[in-house]
């Protein structure tokens, strides 16, 4: 009886012990287990090292190595027809990144960096859903995104109207064309060529937008896609959308400025 006795102490003793180790080893809930930044933002200031040494943001004055506010802000209404609007101290998208690659649709080869600023919340959404495309191995192709606003770094003029657009004024919308089916990062239209279309990965592609972004609308072409049936109410068809669909967020600070 005394030895079961004892045996029982020590069996007893040996749990205390185990689980005052396991409290030394683990971790409690208010500890911070992993405070590193993001290899993409070593800084921590949601803005992205490719966006910070991109030398057309030099003129932001942007230190890699430490937290940047973000000074971008989306003026007026993106479209004409809305009074029109201009972005504040705007940023550029890089003229590709991890899982996308910029474009110029209207002069062929790009004109660097006369059509691809945008506020802050915009570059975030391209270059997130980038990360997540080739993350899950959709690449390639690549993201191919197309017109953002219209702006100069050595005048500092950013947005405003911007043709043939109509809307594109104030650095909150971009243009992204559909997934092909083969690979290539090239243009595809739609309706012109259905055989090529990857209506799957664009559906995709349009979650990982949405991931990254609040989302206003976008335009789509249904007559050639089911793309608005995917469950999202601000998915619209508009005529002139076949070889792109246009992405709208939703301006991060409010319409009244």
């Amino acid at each position: 009886m005394r030895k079961k006795w004892i045996e029982n102490i020590k069996f007893i003793a040996l749990i205390l012990l185990l689980l005052s180790t396991f409290g030394d080893v683990c971790p409690k809930k208010t500890q911070v287990v992993d405070d590193e930044y993001p290899s993409w933002d070593t800084d921590g200031d949601n803005i992205s090292n490719a966006v910070e040494t991109n030398s057309a943001n030099s003129y932001l004055g942007l230190d890699p190595n430490t937290p940047n506010a973000n000074p971008s802000i989306a003026h007026g209404y993106p479209c004409q027809s809305q009074g029109g609007g201009y972005i504040e101290k705007a940023f550029n998208l890089p003229n590709q990144g991890t899982g996308y690659y910029h474009y110029n649709p209207d002069k062929g080869e790009p004109l660097i960096d006369t059509d691809d600023w945008g506020v802050l919340a915009l570059i975030n959404m391209i270059e997130g859903a980038g990360r997540l495309w080739v993350w899950n191995e959709y690449s390639p192709p690549r993201i191919g995104v197309g017109d953002l606003s219209k702006g100069d770094q050595y005048t500092q003029q950013f947005g405003g109207y911007f043709p043939p657009h109509s809307c594109h004024q104030n650095g909150l919308e971009v243009d992204i064309r559909y997934v092909r089916n083969d690979d290539l990062d090239s243009a595809l239209n739609i309706a012109w060529y259905p055989e090529y279309f990857d209506e799957f990965a664009t559906e995709i592609l349009i979650r990982y937008l949405i991931r990254n972004a609040h989302i206003e609308l976008i335009y789509v072409d249904t007559l050639h896609s089911s793309l608005n049936h995917i469950g999202y109410s601000f998915i619209l068809h508009l005529s002139g959308h076949s070889d792109h669909f246009h992405v709208r967020i939703i301006d991060p600070d409010g319409t009244t400025n």
